[in-house]
């Protein structure tokens, strides 16, 4: 899962300013030296650091304290038999840490754990869990993965044409150095039965931002302003509605909310909180600070004020700022409307580059340590809840597993419909 940035100068002055000094913190950031050599410790520590950095202990019905005496025992049992063999297979660490994370609320979490004695011949002596993963296939309408479904999605879109009346429509591909991957850019122009238009992009991560700020992607600003300047220059007679669509989104660039959301307002407003944990208590937060969006200075539509239908198609595999993009949306305007299936439940901003500022997020290193645990910097609150875990239940739910091509039709039909008829 790719991160999103929340943090602002202002920001990072409060965090900096408000942090408060341990006696004693286990939890310290990516680069932590403190060594084990046992199973027992390794456990221990691990158990500590989570306890300390852990962003999610308010809504995590995990009993944490409980798992220690647990899961303590059964690891002093693994040291007993690294002694009496010289080896502890990974399968069975796996099933210690699987019990111990695997149930975990934060669907932006890997476990990783390497283990310390293998046995011989084992080809990956890692334990690596996603509690998020795990969570989403035991799902009933779960499907494939995100990239099974990003390549449906791509095929799908190069047959559209012959499927719907298109106006226009263009992709394109920009490669984002932060990502180390490559981004799809896909608009269409739709044309319904009456005549009317309606915008429409998907993009298989949120890369607006890089593309719109000259740093990458002529190409993919080409597709990216088409969306916005039909969606904002558009007489409302003409305009039937706009489509955003993040299924199988990977997640990105907090500031393409700058696009999605602030082409769109007229004036600055608070979207959403988030809070750290700024002292080693597991329950001891920062206040909740907000997240302001400011009216996007090269394009503006009050959509409001218009009644102008704005519909979000997400899925399962829509995740981090892929789903964080339909709440805001659903929460800013009045004629929002989300389509598809819940998604995937990992809300929580991360910012592994400002551990130091709070007492949250990723910590370790895989190889000089033997383990590394990415997970969530902040805690995220959105319509007065935190949604980690849980996801964004669409409005009209459409599930593409009853249909047995696995085909993307049904949902994009739901959103045309739905504008059709408002």
């Amino acid at each position: 899962m790719k991160r999103y940035i929340i943090l602002t100068v202002a920001a990072t002055m409060l965090f900096a300013a408000c942090r408060k000094e341990a006696d004693y913190m286990p939890y310290t950031d990516e680069n932590s030296k403190l060594a084990y050599n046992t199973y027992t410790e390794q456990f221990q520590y691990l158990w500590k650091c989570m306890s300390t950095g852990y962003v999610f202990w308010d809504v995590d019905t995990v009993d944490w304290d409980a798992a220690y005496e647990r899961y303590l025992p059964r690891f002093e049992s693994l040291d007993e038999k690294y002694k009496d063999s010289g080896y502890v297979r990974t399968a069975e660490l796996n099933e210690l840490y699987l019990g111990l994370v695997g149930k975990m609320r934060d669907h932006h979490m890997t476990f990783l754990v390497r283990n310390l004695h293998p046995a011989p011949g084992e080809a990956d002596p890692r334990v690596i869990i996603r509690p998020g993963l795990l969570e989403v296939q035991s799902r009933d309408y779960y499907i494939e993965s995100r990239a099974a479904a990003q390549a449906g999605m791509k095929a799908f879109l190069a047959g559209v044409a012959g499927q719907y009346t298109v106006a226009e429509q263009g992709n394109a591909t920009a490669y984002i150095p932060e990502f180390g991957v490559n981004v799809d850019y896909y608009y269409c122009l739709f044309t319904l039965a009456d005549g009317r238009i309606v915008p429409y992009l998907w993009t298989t991560n949120a890369a607006l931002t890089p593309v719109m700020r000259d740093m990458v992607g002529d190409s993919a600003q080409v597709i990216i302003d088409r969306w916005l300047s039909v969606a904002c220059n558009t007489p409302r007679s003409q305009l039937g509605g706009i489509i955003l669509d993040t299924r199988s989104n990977g997640g990105g660039y907090q500031d393409d909310l700058d696009y999605v959301v602030g082409s769109f307002i007229n004036e600055r407003s608070v979207i959403f909180k988030t809070r750290y944990k700024e002292g080693p208590g597991r329950l001891e937060y920062s206040v909740w600070c907000p997240y302001y969006q400011d009216p996007n200075r090269n394009y503006h539509r009050d959509i409001t004020a218009e009644n102008i239908p704005y519909v979000v198609i997400v899925d399962i595999n829509s995740v981090s700022m892929a789903e964080i993009e339909p709440m805001v949306i659903k929460s800013m305007f009045p004629t929002a409307y989300i389509v598809g299936e819940r998604t995937y439940g990992g809300t929580g901003p991360l910012q592994p580059d400002a551990v130091d500022l709070g007492y949250g997020g990723p910590f370790g290193n895989s190889s000089a340590y033997n383990h590394y645990v990415y997970t969530s910097t902040f805690e995220a609150l959105m319509n007065g809840r935190v949604s980690e875990g849980e996801g964004l239940i669409p409005d009209e739910e459409v599930l593409r597993k009853d249909d047995p091509a696995h085909s993307f039709k049904p949902q994009l039909d739901a959103a045309l419909n739905y504008i059709a008829n408002h």
